[in-house]
């Protein structure tokens, strides 16, 4: 085997190995997808509940359905889920309680103690108007 071959072959075989690490550091495009789709449901999540706040502060009480809180101020429009379009889910718990749930694919990148910590599940979290978590 020649000099340039021998070149040749270790460039591609480094090329391989790279993108094989990179792979198994980073996860495959579809990974990728998954989590940036959790992060934007957490997201979303934490839009929603701003928004049933903003109307405890402003009327010292809780919406009914998340449909009431679409109003061209707080929300001019209800937040989906990314992938399948349905509505997060949102009720009320207690006289100053609500939830909003939606249904993750993979755990998040935070760590346990925060609040928008989630394993790949449903996962409804819990606000209360004297308390605000998650901000």
């Amino acid at each position: 085997m020649n000099v340039q071959r021998l070149a040749v072959v270790g460039s591609v075989v480094a090329v391989i190995a790279a993108v094989v690490a990179s792979l198994m550091l980073l996860g495959s495009p579809a990974e990728q997808r998954l989590l940036r789709l959790d992060e934007q449901r957490a997201a979303e999540l934490g839009r929603l509940s701003r928004a049933v706040l903003s109307r405890w502060d402003n009327e010292r009480r809780l919406p009914d359905t998340a449909g009431e809180l679409v109003d061209g101020r707080a929300l001019t429009a209800l937040p989906t889920d990314p992938a399948t379009h349905a509505p997060y889910e949102y009720r009320i718990t207690g006289p100053r309680q609500f939830e909003v749930c939606a249904t993750f694919d993979r755990p998040s990148r935070s760590e346990p103690g925060d609040f928008w910590f989630h394993e790949a599940a449903h996962r409804c979290f819990t606000f209360n108007v004297t308390d605000r978590p998650g901000d």
